[in-house]
Parts: C-alpha cells; structure tokens; sequence
C-alpha cells in the first residue's frame, strides 16, 4: 500500500535537465530515492491485509525507484516521457509507470495541441506545482483519489487522450480541455465508447501564485450496486498554491475536490458523493538546507454512509545535505472516524538528482 502513497510525489521534484547535445532540444533528468518506512495499524484499519486476523498489524519496508524524464523538442513540437521504474509493483501489477508520454504540438503563440498521456493536473493534489519538493509523501488524499470507482485496481493519475490548451502571452491565463479514455474508473456496463470530458481554468497572478478550477465529467464510471447499469461521475476541484511570502520563507498549498456520483455503492453499502481537502505550509529554516513542512487533509469516503471519514496530519522535515542530495524525515498519524481504525506511521527518504 505504501507505494500507492509514495509513487505520485515523485513526479514532482524540480530538478535541472542535463542537454544530451548542446543546441539539439533533447535533454534527460530524474532522480533515484531510497525509502525506509515504518507503519503501525490498528485492527481495524482499511489498509490491513485482507484474510488477517483482525488485530493490530506493523510494517516495515524498505523501496527504492528511479525517475527518468525525457524532452525532446524541435520548431513547434515537444514530445514528453516521464516513466518511473520501482523495485515493487505500483499498478496492474507492474514494477514500470509510464507517467506520461505526448507531443505538444505549438500551433500558434496562444495555442497548444496535446495527445498522449499526461498527468491530469487538476484532479488530486499531487504536489507538482510546487517549488522544490515543499509536498509530504504521505496522504490520504491521494489515497483515496486513487481508488477506481468503478471498483476495479487502483489507477494513477494520468489521462490517456487528447485536448488543447489556450494561454495568453504572458502565460498569465491558460484554460484547457480535453478528452481522455477515463478519469474516474470503469463500472460494471463500462464500454470503449465511454470516454470522458474534463478540462480547467489557471490564473497566475504576479506576486500571488496560482488558481487552478477543473471540472470533469465521466460516463458509466461508477459501481453503483447494479450489473445491468453503472453511474456517471462528475468531479469539481480546486487548487490554490500561494507564493506571496516564499520571500520570508512561507509557502502554502490548498486543494478542495468534490466527485458527485450518488449511488456509488461499495461492498454492498451506498456511500455516495465524497469530498477530499487538504490544506499544507512550508517554513524554510535555512534556505536551501533545511524546510519543514506540516499538511493537514480530509476524506469524506461518502456522505450516505458513516464511520468513513479520515483526517490526517502529516509533519516533514526537508533537508538537503548536497546541492543534488535530498534527506527528508515524515512522521503522520491517519485517525479514521470508525472504531480501532487508526494508524500511523513514521519515513526516511533519500533523494539523488541525476547529473
């Protein structure tokens, strides 16, 4: 479970590219991370093993991954490929992500066609529009966020389809659409002709930081009890990064989601519509050596049913021992609204950034 929890985060660290061949447009980044984690669950927790006793269950772990990112661009098209190789299976049972891979193609100075897969930006706060890495790697959020609502395996978040993307010059205002194979998951009746429609709205004002509304619309994506029929879903979320302070250390993150699909039903029982809320700040103690950084997030699993709800809180502290190097310690502690449900947990991570 834990690699469901780490995966996405590492999409996200700012590193500089290395130009394979000077003037060429082809450059190559990413990084490797080492993980040692420890997890104390109580008897009751949703992510114990299934066919376990139910008593209190302890984990300790040890992963490791590397990143590759690759660009390649030439006159108006740039072609993207992030692919992420773990030591354990992330999803479908495979050790290899293909996080991305689509070609931008530059049509004129305010529009850009896109196809492929690409990160799907506005559905879960993943942390990617964040400076350094200013994230926790630990969330329920994203955990939950994850889930195929249509009950199949866990999904991550990319998006296979195609869409464009107008900005103004001045990148001020951007708003993109597009259509994509899936966003929310599969349900039972789920076809090749249900595809989904989402897109968003982003606004980058000088001295503020960033706004950011998506919607998204997917048809016959949800188990809603029934094998004859499946239900729709439609998502509203909204993502706020502030930089107004980054010049006296601060820097803060929001993100609010809502699905709407009413009957989803899981396990027999109706939990409806869900909601997800995070909040998180970084403090810089010591630039470019040591941050710390305290997230906060709420699932509401579904409002028809009780004893579903998370809150998490999750404190980090960020260091960076070489220019290249990352050292991060994570504690957090899950408390679930249902009895004996709790968990918390406490991990050291090492990242490296490729030359």
């Amino acid at each position: 479970m834990w690699q469901r929890v780490l995966v996405p985060f590492l999409t996200a660290a700012s590193l500089s590219a290395v130009e394979i061949v000077p003037g060429s447009g082809f450059s190559v980044h990413g990084y490797g991370e080492a993980f040692a984690l420890a997890d104390e669950r109580d008897s009751n927790h949703p992510r114990n093993p299934s066919g376990t006793p139910a008593q209190d269950q302890t984990e300790l772990d040890f992963r490791s991954d590397v990143a590759l990112k690759v660009v390649y661009t030439i006159d108006q098209f740039t072609l993207r490929a992030d692919t992420i190789i773990a030591n354990r299976p992330q999803f479908d049972d495979n050790v290899v992500l293909l996080e991305q891979a689509f070609i931008d193609w530059r049509a004129t100075d305010h529009l850009t066609v896109r196809a492929g897969r690409f990160q799907t930006t506005w559905m879960g706060w993943e942390g990617f529009h964040t400076p350094e890495m200013f994230r926790v790697q630990h969330s329920a959020a994203w955990d939950w966020n994850v889930e195929n609502h249509g009950l199949g395996e866990s999904r991550p978040f990319v998006t296979d389809g195609a869409g464009f993307k107008l900005s103004t010059l001045d990148r001020l205002l951007s708003a993109e659409l597009y259509v994509a194979d899936d966003l929310y998951g599969d349900g039972p009746t789920s076809d090749g002709a249900d595809v989904a429609v989402g897109g968003c709205v982003v606004w980058k004002p000088d001295g503020i930081g960033r706004l950011e509304i998506g919607l998204g619309y997917d048809p016959n994506s949800v188990n809603n009890g029934s094998t004859t029929n499946s239900g729709d879903c439609f998502g509203v979320d909204v993502n706020v990064d502030v930089t107004t302070w980054m010049d006296h250390g601060w820097f803060f993150a929001a993100e609010c989601q809502v699905h709407r699909h009413p009957e989803l039903t899981i396990a027999g029982n109706r939990y409806g519509s869900d909601l997800v809320a995070l909040v998180m700040a970084n403090y810089t103690i010591m630039p470019d050596q040591i941050s710390a950084t305290v997230m906060v997030d709420y699932v509401e699993r579904g409002f028809a049913a009780d004893n579903n709800e998370i809150w998490e809180t999750a404190v980090a502290v960020l260091t960076k021992p070489h220019r290249q190097v990352q050292l991060n310690l994570e504690v957090y502690y899950w408390a679930e609204t249902a009895a004996r449900a709790d968990s918390y947990g406490a991990g050291v991570v090492m990242l490296m950034a490729l030359p």
